[in-house]
């Protein structure tokens, strides 16, 4: 009996040393990756076509969204994201270094994540112009119109969305999700994270979180002067305003869009 303790003992301390190993070797290589600087490039396939979505920038950038095996520097997946500092896309770039270096894991971050675009399930091709109404509209519900734009709730939340069609000044299609501030809750964080999504290159996506001055301090905190997009969407809210009301405030958020696609431009092209 004594015989087959020891052997049981030795069974799980080795058992133990291996993930032991194991976790000391993962946390080795997640280190390594936090400060790796070489190029790689994250391709994403379309699901319309042949088409491929190439990003290419430094390992260190795409964080720990990278999944599958990169051969010769070249990898590809169906999604990914690329990693900031938290400040850098309110404002576009609001941080300039965060654009040319590792981000700090240590610190608050923020993602630009890209995908392929769906289309509807009943059509034969992506439809654009409000595209993702096209494509899942039984999630949203219309709030109101006015001066010839449209708010919708999204599902059974007050969460509220806004469609931007493509034009002479917006690049792409582009969604505005927020949460209206609440004069009830002033303290409720939702308000100031406001979800956007864009159309890139036709068949892809990118989206990601801009953040209000709540979120921003020193050197990156906007002054009041500036009239920031993103807080003039609380302040209209504490006044019982609408953002239809606003076209100024919706264009701020499409020019940090079209800044945010000039950048992914320079790092980025479509291969068939």
């Amino acid at each position: 009996m004594k015989y087959w303790f020891c052997v049981l003992l030795l069974c799980l301390t080795s058992c133990f040393n291996s993930s032991s190993e194991r976790d000391k070797n993962k946390e080795l290589q997640d280190k390594l990756i936090m400060i790796d600087t070489s190029e790689i490039s994250v391709r994403i396939p379309s699901n319309v076509s042949g088409k491929r979505l190439e990003i290419t920038l430094p390992r260190c950038m795409f964080g720990f969204s990278i999944k599958n095996e990169i051969i010769d520097g070249i990898v590809e997946q169906k999604a990914a994201a690329v990693i900031f500092a938290l400040p850098t896309l309110s404002g576009f770039p609001n941080d300039e270094e965060a654009i040319h270096r590792c981000p700090d894991f240590s610190k608050p971050v923020v993602g630009l994540s890209f995908a392929p675009l769906y289309r509807n399930i009943k059509a034969e091709k992506l439809e654009y112009g409000n595209h993702w109404f096209k494509r899942e509209n039984y999630r949203f519900r219309l709030k109101e119109k006015k001066n010839n734009q449209e708010l919708y709730y999204i599902g059974i939340s007050g969460k509220q969305t806004m469609f931007v069609n493509k034009s002479e000044t917006n690049q792409q299609d582009l969604r505005i999700d927020f949460w209206p501030f609440d004069v009830k809750d002033e303290y409720d964080a939702f308000p100031h994270q406001i979800d956007i999504y864009s159309v890139l290159d036709e068949e892809f996506s990118v989206a990601y979180t801009v953040y209000s001055s709540r979120f921003l301090h020193g050197k990156h905190k906007p002054s009041v002067s500036q009239n920031y997009f993103a807080d003039r969407l609380i302040q209209i809210y504490k006044h019982n305003e609408s953002l239809l009301d606003h076209p100024e405030i919706v264009q701020g958020f499409v020019n940090n869009n079209n800044n945010i696609l000039d950048y992914i431009h320079q790092h980025s092209k479509v291969i068939d």
